[in-house]
């Protein structure tokens, strides 16, 4: 679903059976915020989607593919890199403190060594490296990318583990979220979604942004209209002074619900 000419903290959501994306594009990605970047996750949380930043380049240098870089505990990587994500091919280098990092898989870097007969401190030899080092690599340290490669070499690369490209940070759990660079104004996520917008502003385009993705991002639409004023024809509305008595998002759920059923006929 392409939210990119909202102007908003997200410009894609995209599902393939399991598995939710929720994309924000940038040339520069040194031009994130951290306000910004914290409305895109919890967008991502609402939608019940991975958050991941595509860019290019930083102010210094270009973006490599295969890498995952990240921005405020969200997982930043190139446009080839997004789509080797989705053809099933996770990357395995992370960028850490300026320099690329590789995490192994400790059962199958563990397997590998001992399938050689190799013990940890013949290992260590092999790769120029202390016995010590190789017992944090099969606890799950991780390696320079200089030493996982002499690692690769002996063991295959199969001994790498997958970047997690999950948000590394701090998500407060909720029910209903609110926003205000979103698509909608308000995202109740039980076990039906539901996505408003207040009437304020272009209301046909608005209720063109909600209309979009349904069945896709979200299951319900509706608008939020104030006390007094006349609701668009043919689409769901609820009053603030309704969204405000509402005990449980459930019965806002179903309220929207049977709403929606009577304008739908």
């Amino acid at each position: 679903m392409d939210y990119s000419d909202t102007r908003g903290c997200v410009d894609l959501i995209a599902k393939s059976g399991p598995d939710v994306f929720a994309v924000r594009i940038l040339s520069n990605v040194d031009a994130l915020r951290e306000e910004s970047v914290a409305e895109f996750v919890r967008v991502a949380a609402a939608v019940g989607a991975t958050p991941v930043i595509v860019g290019e380049r930083t102010k210094r240098d270009a973006l490599r593919d295969g890498v995952v870089y990240r921005r405020y505990g969200v997982s930043v990587v190139t446009p080839g890199t997004l789509e080797q994500v989705l053809d099933g091919d996770l990357p395995v280098f992370e960028e850490f403190k300026g320099k690329r990092v590789v995490y192994f898989n400790p059962e199958a870097l563990r397997s590998a060594r001992e399938s050689l007969g190799l013990s940890q401190n013949d290992l260590a030899r092999e790769v120029g490296t202390t016995k010590d080092t190789i017992y944090r690599y099969e606890r799950g340290f991780p390696a320079s990318e200089a030493t996982a490669e002499k690692i690769a070499r002996l063991l295959g690369r199969r001994v790498f583990a997958p970047v997690d490209l999950g948000f590394k940070g701090e998500l407060r759990c909720s029910n209903v979220f609110e926003f205000r660079r979103a698509p909608w104004d308000l995202f109740v996520a039980v076990h039906k979604t539901l996505a408003l917008s207040r009437t304020r502003g272009v209301v046909k385009r608005k209720v063109e942004i909600l209309r979009r993705g349904r069945g896709v991002v979200h299951d319900y639409y509706a608008v939020i209209v104030s006390s007094g004023s006349k609701a668009p024809e043919d689409v769901p509305a609820i009053t603030e002074e309704e969204l405000r008595a509402v005990a449980r998002p459930e019965d806002l759920v179903k309220l929207v619900r049977d709403e929606l059923d009577e304008v739908e006929g």
